[in-house]
């Protein structure tokens, strides 16, 4: 299955703008099928580097440039995967940009902790960069069919939206691509950043977010669970954002620093993760946890829709006192919009929509389905 991704063309159509271009994402979401898919028109014009082997880190780790010249002279197209690996990439990749602006520099990374101050902080207005996500539903809507889309559903809750996983056909196959993925690629990368010590607490850590999820998280039982103290936790949970496992919701206030202080909800950053952290690939039809599956699944596929389309609003879920819910609220230039995720038919109660138009002075309030969730997501 050839798959087309959304960064393709913006991608291209910033080739030659005298920029660096990064492209940051979890491990095996596709980053290095991306990059090459994009140098294939350079032809021998293009040089690829994978920073992941000592030879080609080092190489870039020096900031001589006569040394570094000579990586890239004779070049049109450099790709430098996984540059994170780098030690002080960023004024390598400075050194190079400054002195070869005709050239077209294109550099992975996986980790944005890393990438913020390695790589883009030192390159300050002299780079773009683009979020790279599992496989969105609507870059495989361009070769499929919507009743085909709709076939795949109960899949992507179960297995995810990794690329591996999207293209393979059996299913032990899809199960065992990514638990691979989960303890192979992803809790080693955190170990890798020197933070954490001990890959079962951080398991056992993610395994109490997967069975929370859709829930929001108290700090203080996470801590009980995990029995390490709630700074720690909170040390944690935002290594695990910045490597691309886990991403967070605050409450909406209409006070900003009210939301800030109270309780967020955590989603994985792919379903097929959660479910394997929790080693549960059973299919719908027996599972008690399809809603929060499908809420986690339309959060992720709508952030990818609007990035996709260059909207970046601010998220959040909203809750009332008396506990009144809207499970997604995107904030776009002040005005606020507001989703139910039900996998089954049926409708905001009428509560629920009067407090969001008449306090909240919400836009427009919808309930999202299994049957017409395909503009919600672009497919």
């Amino acid at each position: 299955m050839k798959i087309e991704r959304y960064l393709e063309e913006k991608i291209r159509n910033d080739f030659n703008k005298k920029k660096v271009l990064i492209v940051y994402g979890a491990r095996q979401v596709g980053k290095t099928t991306l990059v090459k898919k994009l140098g294939e028109a350079f032809g021998e014009s293009l040089v690829y580097y994978n920073c992941d082997l000592d030879e080609p880190r080092k190489a870039f780790e020096e900031h001589n440039l006569e040394y570094l010249s000579s990586l890239v002279r004779k070049y049109d197209i450099i790709i430098i995967d996984e540059a994170q690996r780098i030690k002080n990439a960023g004024l390598s990749l400075k050194i190079l940009i400054d002195n070869f602006p005709e050239k077209n520099f294109l550099v992975t990374g996986s980790s944005s902790i890393e990438i913020a101050n390695t790589v883009s902080e030192p390159l300050t207005g002299r780079f773009f960069s683009y979020p790279l996500y599992p496989i969105a539903l609507a870059e495989i809507a361009k070769t499929k069919n919507p009743l085909e889309i709709r076939e795949m559903i109960e899949e992507r809750l179960i297995f995810g939206s990794y690329p591996e996983v999207v293209t393979s056909v059996d299913k032990f196959d899809k199960q065992r691509i990514i638990e691979n993925i989960a303890n192979n690629y992803l809790l080693k990368d955190i170990l890798q950043l020197g933070v954490i010590k001990d890959v079962g607490i951080l398991k056992k850590l993610l395994q109490a977010i997967a069975l929370q999820l859709g829930n929001e998280v108290s700090m203080t039982e996470l801590s009980r669970i995990v029995e390490i103290d709630k700074n720690t936790v909170r040390k944690y949970l935002d290594l695990c954002e910045k490597i691309f496992i886990l991403f967070s919701l605050p409450p909406y206030f209409s006070n900003k620093r009210k939301s800030i202080s109270k309780m967020k909800k955590y989603y994985f950053y792919d379903v097929g993760i959660r479910n394997a952290l929790l080693r549960n690939f059973n299919s719908l039809d027996v599972r008690n946890d399809v809603g929060a599956l499908w809420e986690n699944f339309l959060l992720l596929e709508r952030m990818k829709y609007n990035s996709a389309r260059n909207i970046f609003p601010q998220y959040y879920f909203w809750r009332s006192y008396e506990q009144h819910e809207i499970d997604m609220v995107e904030e776009i230039a002040g005005k606020l919009f507001g989703f139910e995720f039900k996998y089954t038919k049926n409708v905001a109660s009428e509560a629920t929509r009067r407090i969001f138009t008449n306090e909240l002075h919400g836009e427009k309030l919808e309930v999202i389905n299994k049957d017409n969730f395909g503009a919600f997501v672009g497919v």
